[in-house]
């Protein structure tokens, strides 16, 4: 006769810490399911909860719930000060990414697990609506450094790129909000899978981001020259190029995370 399955202590964990977190779980929910966000988050979440469920249990690292217990503490401050789900979510699903990282992940906390815990969150409308601007500014003041060195007299007023007598905007979809979320669940995705420590896996996100940023910049500068009618292509050209650059920048992603993990300077 077979005896019933015991729950593990991780198991046993999570379900209460889910518990503990029924309201975030709630907005997880709610807000996953709003057509103003994008489904991608769902993407990280699968892929956070499928790297937990094929590694391995190990013996948890010393004083396993004491990082998940100061998160749990923030939480519950956040709830008490009544702060949104959005901005208590943050520390609940730390929460999660630590208690993980302790039980399955064999250390104190997964940064790259940690990172796709909060790609998973459905907050890709505030995430436009707060970076979107600022990044439009930043790819505009690349690619008027790129344009200005292959000699177009060009300047940048807010996210608009002057040209003469022409104004070309960089409109809200080539923000690079979009690529820069695919970007970072990239190297996320690859950082946890060559299980790299807290410090590699830093250097990696940090190099993702250096990378879209400078992607983004060239989509930016290709664009003008597009848009301008310096090089007149037909309009299916403009998705074209967001595409090509967001496959450079892949790769470019991709060979730094090798790198890293190689342990190359």
């Amino acid at each position: 006769m077979k005896l019933p399955l015991t729950p593990s202590p991780f198991a046993l964990l999570t379900i209460a810490t889910g518990i503990a977190c029924w309201p975030v779980l709630d907005w997880f929910i709610k807000g996953s399911m709003d057509a103003s966000n994008d489904s991608a988050s769902l993407l990280a979440a699968a892929t956070a909860a499928l790297l937990v469920w094929r590694s391995p249990a190990t013996t948890p690292v010393r004083w396993p719930l004491a990082l998940p217990a100061l998160l749990l503490a923030a939480y519950g401050v956040a709830t008490a000060m009544g702060v949104p789900p959005a901005i208590g979510a943050v520390p609940a699903a730390a929460a999660l990414a630590a208690l993980a990282s302790a039980y399955r992940r064999a250390c104190r906390l997964d940064v790259a697990l940690l990172a796709l815990s909060m790609l998973a969150l459905p907050l890709a409308a505030s995430l436009q609506f707060y970076l979107g601007y600022p990044m439009r500014v930043v790819a505009g003041t690349v690619s008027v450094a790129l344009l200005r060195m292959g000699g177009v007299g060009v300047v940048r007023d807010g996210a608009t790129l002057v040209w003469g007598t022409q104004l070309i905007s960089i409109d809200a979809p080539c923000s690079g909000v979009k690529m820069l979320w695919a970007g970072l669940y990239l190297v996320c995705a690859l950082a946890a899978g060559q299980r790299l420590n807290m410090s590699r896996a830093i250097v990696a996100l940090a190099w993702s981001c250096i990378v879209i940023v400078a992607a983004n910049a060239m989509r930016a500068c290709a664009l003008f020259y597009t848009e301008s009618g310096l090089i007149p292509l037909p309009a299916a050209a403009h998705e074209g190029i967001g595409v090509v650059c967001f496959v450079a920048a892949a790769l470019t992603i991709f060979g730094g995370v090798r790198l890293i993990a190689r342990g190359a300077p």
